[in-house]
């Protein structure tokens, strides 16, 4: 039962949640499960009323008529636990993957909150700007993504799509790392700097273009049942991609310099 629940949250629409070192494990996936089935009211109130009057019942001398009624109860508990467990332990668990989803959402939308508002220190429409495109497309992709009948299709798009995209905004985060830099340094390594963070800007609107022209040719893909075709647009994000790797890659080379340069100054 418990294997099948990712398997349930992609049909109720929802990304599934890898239970992977990085965030929980299975252990503790089923952990959360079995908390959920124990300690809902329905169980829990039942079996403590009932543990209750035992201790009442010891407390005035071992009532009878006490002892029935908590015996009643924790087994009414136990059994009501038991009837749970078969049949709704893949409703607990879809409801689970469902609540940390909305909880990563949450998370990713005060996270990119925090860098909207960050972006305004380097004094730069463009940053700002680049940031609402990049969330508009996101979520109008996400949205779309979602419609009855392409969920399951469209699992490997929205990976490469939420790939590019944070890729991009680490992309700005960078942006914004140079021009701090810059505004400490002078003269020859001032422009170097400089120069890098337009060239990063520049990677970032292309990006933001091929995110827009991928999104809508998913949508057009997808209005016109022509899924067959995906493959090439798989193809043209992985591209996409490859040319965020090496900008990012690029970008470490320039931090690695530009503190070799300041440590040998110093």
């Amino acid at each position: 039962m418990l294997e099948s629940a990712p398997c349930l949250a992609a049909l109720s629409g929802q990304e599934p949640i890898p239970y992977s070192a990085e965030n929980k494990t299975l252990k503790d996936f089923r952990s959360r499960i079995a908390s959920e089935l124990l300690w809902a009211p329905s169980v829990a109130l039942p079996m403590v009323a009932g543990v209750s009057a035992w201790l009442i019942s010891w407390a005035i001398g071992d009532a009878a008529a006490l002892n029935i009624v908590g015996l009643v109860l924790v087994l009414g508990g136990v059994g009501w636990l038991a009837t749970r467990a078969i049949f709704l332990t893949d409703d607990v668990a879809a409801k689970i993957l469902r609540d940390d989803a909305v909880k990563a959402i949450n998370d990713e939308e005060k996270k990119l909150d925090q860098l909207q508002f960050r972006l305004k220190s380097d004094r730069d429409h463009r940053t700002t700007d680049y940031l609402t495109l990049l969330r508009t497309c996101r979520s109008e992709f996400e949205k779309f993504a979602k419609s009855p009948g392409i969920v399951i299709q469209s699992q490997e798009i929205v990976k490469q799509v939420r790939q590019l995209f944070w890729s991009a905004t680490e992309q700005l985060e960078q942006s914004l790392k140079l021009h701090a830099l810059a505004e400490r340094l002078s003269g020859v390594e001032k422009k170097k700097v400089q120069e890098q963070r337009e060239f990063t800007l520049g990677e970032i609107r292309e990006s933001i273009e091929h995110m827009q022209s991928a999104v809508k040719h998913y949508q057009e893909l997808m209005n016109k049942e022509q899924q067959s075709d995906l493959g090439s647009l798989r193809d043209e994000l992985d591209a996409s991609l490859r040319v965020a790797k090496r900008t990012e890659e690029r970008m470490r080379e320039l931090e690695g310099s530009i503190d070799n340069d300041s440590q040998l100054k110093q």
